[in-house]
């Protein structure tokens, strides 16, 4: 699997794995139902790659228990590492460094909690092919019931 395949089959565990050593109590998120929209950005690579690997906003379900926001380090991807992160209640950012078979990489990241609403990016920049290449992956969700 080449590097940016991995990405993108890493970013939605990345975003949920952002919390690394902060207790749920500290986010103010709401177990339960969720409505999660993302989407997939990617600039700098070949057309023939960008098409496979572009994403538009799609929407999905999803049952966030109390187990999924007490995660820690343990959700890493292999050969990655946070090289800082800052948080509140109500915000987490993360800047993150990888290092795999085709070199390095490197990105940062931002999610927003408001309890019932949470919405966010991540951003990762690597070595394409045909160069850099950056992939953005956005999100936005909403608390829509119980599980």
């Amino acid at each position: 699997m080449t590097t940016s395949k991995k990405w993108i089959a890493l970013l939605p565990a990345l975003a949920c794995a952002t919390a690394v050593a902060t207790a749920a109590d500290d986010f103010d998120i709401e177990p339960g139902m969720w409505q999660i929209t993302s989407e997939m950005q990617l600039t700098g690579a070949p057309p023939q790659m960008a098409a496979m690997m572009q994403r538009p906003a799609a929407t999905r379900k999803e049952c966030i228990e109390q187990r999924m926001i007490d995660f820690g380090n343990d959700e890493m991807a292999a050969g990655c590492s946070f090289t800082s992160t800052r948080h509140s209640a109500s915000r987490l950012s993360w800047d993150i460094q990888c290092t795999h078979g085709e070199g390095t990489s490197s990105g940062h990241g931002e999610s927003h909690f408001a309890g019932n609403t949470v919405s966010g990016w991540f951003e990762i920049n690597m070595q394409g092919p045909t160069g850099p290449m950056k992939m953005k992956h956005i999100h936005k969700g909403k608390r829509v019931g119980d599980c």
